[in-house]
């Protein structure tokens, strides 16, 4: 085969694999109206290459057997859009023999409004799974001298349905192995995993989020560095920061102190009142913080949140997995 042939095969093999991706898209995204027109229209306006009816079928399939998979179908979907843009962004030099450059300019539109979409849609869910649910953060200098990952296993085994690792003090590169193996660890049980402040850790480690204070990164900018699918939190002491914070598109808002706590030392008070009056406003999760245990959890609930963050309630416990535990199951008994 001479190098004009190899290239047009090579070419064609490009095309027949966006065509692929385009149809599981648009068995995927089925809302709204326009963008699945725009999807349908760039579809159809492939090049037809090969056996495109036995593609499709497997394509299908592809959607029925990753729909059984407890990863999240937008997520899936997410990936196949970020690697159809890689391959059209190979094939540019090449538009002139397959597919025509205003071509690949409007699907390179389309499917970033597409991931765009896509992303709304998996953070939307994974925030909703932190409703009624228990958060836990570890850091290494509450631990009672155990490792991050350990005591992280031990709450997610306990019945945690988030875990964020906050981390001050280790080297960058330990921070980012200890995220990747927390990340694993909480993938393993669908459960999320938040990085915090760093949005640079949050991407390294395939965190299902970051987590930013007042003081830290904005939304914009970590929104800016982070996918699309990637939640973001942020801290709020006052009922008009966790307004603000919403208005600002944050995926949920914790507010607190809501009591006095050790394990930071910049907190501002925030109280059961400030958290009442946010839960009963506030559309996205509202996540309770500060100075929380087995003994106020109930005001707290009471108060309306929708979540609850602790720390050394389970991280300095003689056995963290039997304290999340029993802080999940006080949860779960309000609910």
């Amino acid at each position: 085969m001479t190098d004009s042939a190899q290239r047009r095969a090579y070419i064609a093999a490009q095309i027949e694999s966006i065509h692929h991706n385009l149809r599981f898209l648009e068995a995927v995204v089925t809302q709204p109206i326009g963008l699945t027109t725009d999807l349908k229209t760039l579809r159809e306006s492939v090049l037809a290459i090969g056996a495109r009816e036995e593609r499709d079928r497997q394509a299908f399939s592809d959607v029925i057997e990753r729909g059984k998979n407890p990863q999240p179908a937008g997520l899936i979907a997410a990936e196949v859009v970020s690697s159809t843009l890689q391959l059209l962004e190979i094939l540019t030099p090449e538009v002139t023999e397959g597919l025509h450059a205003p071509w690949v300019e409007g699907a390179v539109k389309v499917l970033e409004r597409i991931g765009l979409r896509l992303g709304e849609d998996v953070r939307r869910r994974h925030a909703e799974n932190l409703r009624g649910g228990l958060y836990v953060i570890v850091d290494p200098e509450h631990t009672n001298g155990r490792s991050t990952v350990e005591v992280a296993q031990a709450a997610i085994d306990g019945g945690a349905a988030a875990v964020q690792l906050r981390d001050k003090v280790s080297d960058k590169a330990v921070l980012i192995s200890d995220a990747r193996q927390i990340a694993d660890i909480c993938a393993a049980k669908n459960r999320i995993f938040i990085a915090n402040d760093d949005a640079d850790v949050a991407q390294l480690s395939n965190a299902t989020g970051l987590h930013v204070g007042q003081k830290d990164m904005s939304i914009a900018d970590a929104r800016s560095i982070l996918s699309s699918a990637q939640l973001i939190g942020q801290s709020n002491a006052t009922f008009e920061e966790a307004i603000a914070s919403e208005s600002d598109s944050a995926d949920y808002v914790a507010v607190g102190a809501i009591y006095n706590t050790a394990t930071k030392s910049n907190t501002r008070p925030a109280g059961l009142d400030t958290l009442r009056r946010a839960s009963e406003v506030v559309r996205v999760p509202v996540v309770a913080i500060g100075g929380i245990n087995k003994e106020n959890i109930g005001a707290v609930l009471e108060a309306g949140a929708d979540s609850v963050c602790v720390v050394t309630a389970v991280t300095m416990a003689s056995d963290p997995k039997a304290a999340a535990a029993q802080l999940a199951d006080m949860i779960d008994e309000t609910r």
